[in-house]
């Protein structure tokens, strides 16, 4: 298995066999501006474009123990394809305005990228580089308190250097 592959399958499979004796958050406390759980709310799921670049595996959490407000997501990102190979490590502090499941989401962060081209012509030459990426996220993300299916989508322009590319963003996976 390719290093990049097992690092994604071991990153995966740690986050779901872990949470199999956790307990799912329950509302404790409702009032009309959040929604107060047991403990952080957190999420694992797939993103595909935004700040990845193009495909990655997010951890989410929250700061606090309401579903809105103030969280972090960290991933790890690798697509190959033909003679290139991208792997990524996004990270991002982001803000959730909103109530019971819907909210609008704001974030900013950076992503580390490091990328190998092999020549087309010549396999034994190649081409590498690495560096940082900067994103700012605008979207809609569905998020219920009570845990269970995540969705994710919106805009992402990334920044690097003189360089500037609009990007869109959907993410699928779980809440905890």
């Amino acid at each position: 298995m390719k290093p990049g592959l097992l690092i994604l399958f071991t990153f995966i499979s740690s986050i779901l066999f872990a949470q199999k004796d956790t307990v799912k958050l329950r509302d404790i406390q409702k009032s009309q501006k959040s929604i107060v759980t047991d403990r952080p709310p957190q999420a694992v799921y797939f993103q595909f474009g935004g700040s990845g670049p193009l495909l990655s595996v997010n951890y989410d959490r929250r700061f606090g123990k309401k579903v809105n407000g103030v969280g972090f997501t960290a991933g790890i990102g690798f697509f190959k394809v033909d003679q290139v190979s991208i792997f990524s490590i996004p990270v991002s502090l982001n803000y959730l305005i909103g109530r019971r499941s819907s909210f609008l989401e704001v974030a900013a962060g950076t992503t580390f990228i490091t990328a190998t081209a092999f020549n087309f012509y010549d396999e034994n030459e190649r081409s590498a580089g690495s560096g940082f990426i900067h994103h700012i996220n605008l979207g809609y993300r569905y998020q219920p308190s009570a845990g269970g299916f995540f969705f994710r989508g919106g805009i992402s322009p990334l920044f690097a250097q003189e360089v500037f590319v609009t990007s869109y963003y959907l993410g699928f996976g779980h809440n905890f």
